[in-house]
């Protein structure tokens, strides 16, 4: 399989998202995604759900119980139909707060 989505940072999102954070694409026969680390879908880490088919990284609670930014390193694998597969190291980074700064004055 080849990769469609590039390595690296797919982005960063509010800590305690729930709902879609990003689609991971490879072409092939039938692909099958999985993660060979354990970081992406380990619920007290980043507590995200791959689908194994669409490749759609979900979360009801992105970053679970953190409450300072975190990046969180995982590497994906893509397998085909003839059982040939290609990994690929990613990041998502989680955020929480205002960021920039800003001033209100009464």
């Amino acid at each position: 399989p080849a990769w469609q989505t590039a390595g690296g940072s797919l982005g960063t999102f509010a800590g305690n998202t729930n709902g879609t954070l990003v689609t991971v694409s490879a072409t092939g026969d039938t692909i099958v995604y999985s993660e060979s680390t354990n970081v992406l879908t380990n619920a007290s880490l980043a507590n995200c759900t791959l689908n194994t088919s669409t490749g759609v990284i979900s979360s009801t609670d992105f970053g679970g119980s953190s409450t300072s930014p975190t990046t969180y390193s995982f590497t994906l694998v893509a397998t085909d139909a003839q059982n040939q597969a290609s990994s690929r190291n990613f990041t998502l980074t989680s955020s929480f707060g205002a960021t920039g700064g800003g001033q209100f004055n009464v």
